[in-house]
């Protein structure tokens, strides 16, 4: 297999997943849309193609586990996006005065939380409020050490970890789409790191197996 078509058949999941989405939600949100509006949708979805795919250009695609976990990412981190408002973050931007609007809910605390740990006043810690942000980046402490060899360190992992954690309160801060909380990037973060400390686990194991069986 020629290694340009392992890399568009990486990239073919997550451009399908693109499709789908953009026909059940173009119609919804931005057929009615202002030409600065759609400019900026356009550079939303260029950006993160453009991501993908200088990602799968550095990338090697050796073997069919290889192309699987780099396309699952794709599709993954698509997921995560659309679940925390990327899509819509631009289109709310283009609006006047969104940053006055975004300062003044975080005055009148508009369903935004800066007080760490509230969260568990409010919720039972099997309710899925807490257990779903703890679960959202769990993957990411697997993908990234995989994917990134620097990411195999502990303290940029926790750094990527945290600004991503970061980001996405501030997509839902910027565009009222759900609560901005800091407990969800405490959460967040806090799965993130479990999935990597698995992953070191995992890791050491097989590298402990390898060394028995050559010995």
């Amino acid at each position: 297999m020629k290694e340009a078509l392992r890399k568009i058949l990486v990239l073919i999941p997550v451009v399908l997943l693109t499709l789908f989405y953009l026909k059940d939600h173009y119609r919804e949100e931005y057929r009615h849309a202002g030409g600065k509006r759609l400019l900026l949708f356009a550079i939303t979805i260029v950006a993160l193609y453009a991501w993908y795919i200088i990602s799968v250009c550095i990338w090697k695609q050796q073997n069919l586990p290889q192309m699987l976990v780099q396309s699952s990412f794709f599709v993954y981190m698509f997921m995560v996006l659309t679940l925390t408002g990327y899509f819509i973050l631009f289109r709310e931007l283009s609006t006047h005065g969104w940053w006055q609007n975004m300062q003044l809910r975080i005055r009148r605390e508009d369903h935004v939380n800066l007080t760490a740990f509230k969260i568990f006043k409010i919720y039972e810690p099997s309710d899925k409020q807490i257990v779903g942000n703890l679960i959202m980046l769990f993957p990411l402490g697997v993908y990234l050490p995989l994917l990134y060899k620097r990411l195999n360190n502990f303290f940029l992992f926790l750094l990527v970890s945290l600004l991503v954690g970061c980001s996405i309160e501030f997509f839902q801060l910027a565009t009222k789409f759900r609560s901005a909380d800091v407990d969800d990037v405490i959460l967040n973060v806090t799965g993130a790191i479990a999935g990597f400390i698995i992953f070191k686990i995992i890791q050491w194991l097989r590298s402990g197996n390898r060394e028995i069986t050559q010995g």
